[in-house]
């Protein structure tokens, strides 16, 4: 089988051909064509989308701040922590960050021109907004189980304790199977659009980070403007989806949140961004 391909249309006639040689053709040809043309993949390494049918908001539901883009790896949301609009407390914001990451997320994308990246924010916030980072990490740690340093914090590990402690072996599976987490910034104006050349960056960035098997929760404030922009033109450029395609997987996801008043993206200059995201990067 070719390992390299060019669209979905390559990537069929591929399977194809190395599935008549195959003693697996009738279980196998079913299962992996219609996975190809469901999705419209360009790259294997990227996870599929689900189709555009009746479906579709069942895949797509998380809850009332958050929606998946992506079921299972890209979600698009509000802050997810105490913020000054709907999560106005530590207990509900420590509640939305524990559904999070019990769903597997792994990587933090801020759009929030108005804020610092997380590390840098203050303990006491700003502007209504507190700092996330540290909670998430506490949060994350005791879904990991133990920390793997306590072994041989301050190397009290001696071979007198040694008998009394688990082995090593024990302990290096934990370090392997730990979930860090990562957090990203990459700031977009409160209802305005990012430049071309910066989300092309992103975007690339955000690519090689699923390629890898990081899954991502991409938020603004609301997680409907400048999320839904970034969502829609990651679809075009990911899994070469239409324009209208792209749009419509954005607002019908987002409308699983039970917002169904709003649109996503949020203004008509986002809208024209979005429909001019493939003519904007040819000319860049």
């Amino acid at each position: 089988m070719r390992t390299q391909v060019n669209s979905g249309g390559n990537m069929i006639r591929a399977i194809e051909t190395n599935l008549r040689c195959s003693p697996f053709k009738s279980t196998y040809q079913s299962k992996r064509l219609s996975s190809v043309r469901a999705s419209n993949i360009q790259s294997r390494a990227v996870p599929r989308l689900q189709p555009l049918d009746d479906s579709y908001e069942e895949w797509h539901t998380f809850k009332p701040y958050a929606n998946w883009l992506v079921p299972g790896h890209v979600m698009l949301g509000r802050y997810p922590f105490v913020e000054p609009s709907r999560c106005l407390s530590r207990k509900q914001g420590e509640e939305q960050l524990s559904q999070i990451l019990n769903v597997g997320i792994t990587t933090f994308v801020c759009l929030q021109d108005e804020l610092p990246p997380q590390d840098m924010l203050k303990i006491s916030g700003k502007d209504g907004f507190l700092p996330y980072k540290t909670t998430a990490e506490l949060i994350q740690a005791a879904l990991n189980g133990p920390a793997p340093e306590t072994e041989d914090l301050h190397a009290l590990r001696t071979p007198a304790l040694n008998k009394f402690l688990p082995p090593k072996k024990k302990q290096a599976s934990l370090v392997t199977n730990r979930k860090e987490l990562k957090f990203l910034h990459s700031p977009i104006v409160d209802l305005g659009l990012p430049s071309v050349e910066a989300l092309q960056k992103l975007l690339f960035d955000l690519e090689t980070r699923l390629e890898s098997g990081e899954k991502l929760y991409i938020h603004c404030w609301g997680g409907r403007g400048r999320a839904g922009t970034v969502g829609a033109c990651m679809l075009q450029r990911m899994y070469g989806v239409s324009v209208d395609e792209s749009l419509e997987r954005v607002q019908r996801a987002f409308s699983t949140r039970g917002d169904v008043q709003y649109k996503s993206p949020e203004t008509d200059e986002q809208f024209e961004f979005v429909r001019n995201y493939a003519r904007l990067v040819a000319s860049s």
